[in-house]
């Protein structure tokens, strides 16, 4: 399943190679100014980054919104969408993340543990696994355990959230949180689960073919963004696709 996402990102990214070429080179452009703000005050980098954070999560939310509604291939950049969808998203993923990291630090803090994140769990493996054998055994169990639980809980409901207002462009009901969780009931718990599980290792698999060099650095600059990208693209298609099946359900 994570080989299947991976090739559905790639053909939806590859259905027009110009565009996708085209996206490819704006996904690059933050990372070279980057390189000329790196002296300047913090000031400006911060406003910088804020301004690149609202186009990308905007346009992530686009490809949610078009992966809702069938989409084949990367959406057309509306300037005017994917700025108020980047702010709104920016203000929901905020709130969200609070809440998310206010909970799992409730279980992670008192056991000695960093707050539990999937992902960055997966990319640093050999870390992990030393963390975890460098900790009394049943603190270790009930981090992994709990941490678990609470953060694909709140992570379902922020994935929602976020389907909801790629949608229907309602901020407010990306926090109508008993509505999201009929959502999330009617697509099931346990599916819901191991939809999120393939999708997060579809993106670390991504993440780590980053580890392959090549002798030109050019190269290497190209190959980032690209495996950049289609990880991006997997997650925001993974939130549109399983919104998608909860709609279906709920007109069936």
């Amino acid at each position: 399943m994570p080989l299947h996402r991976m090739k559905k990102a790639w053909d939806y990214c590859t259905y027009n190679v110009p565009f996708f070429i085209f996206i490819l080179i704006l996904f690059g452009i933050p990372n070279h100014f980057y390189e000329y703000l790196s002296d300047s005050h913090i000031l400006i980098v911060f406003l910088f980054g804020f301004i690149v954070n609202f186009f990308i999560l905007g346009y992530g939310m686009t490809i949610t919104r078009d992966r809702i509604n069938d989409g084949v291939r990367l959406p057309k950049i509306m300037i005017k969408d994917v700025l108020i969808l980047g702010i709104k998203s920016t203000i929901v993923t905020s709130i969200y993340f609070y809440i998310q990291w206010v909970i799992l630090d409730f279980v992670s803090s008192p056991l000695d543990f960093p707050v539990f994140e999937l992902e960055g769990m997966l990319l640093e493996l050999p870390e992990t696994i030393h963390m975890l054998f460098s900790h009394n055994p049943v603190d270790a169990l009930v981090f992994v355990v709990a941490g678990a639980i609470l953060f694909y809980a709140t992570t379902f409901f922020m994935e929602i959230a976020l389907a909801r207002l790629a949608d229907t462009g309602s901020i407010l009901s990306a926090f109508n949180l008993k509505e999201i969780k009929k959502d999330i009931d009617l697509a099931g718990w346990r599916h819901y689960a191991k939809d999120y599980t393939f999708m997060i290792i579809a993106i670390v698999l991504f993440f780590s073919f980053e580890y392959m060099n090549f002798q030109i650095d050019f190269l290497n600059i190209i190959w980032g963004i690209l495996l950049d990208l289609l990880a991006f693209v997997t997650q925001f298609m993974g939130i549109g696709a399983i919104y998608a099946e909860i709609k279906a359900k709920k007109s069936d």
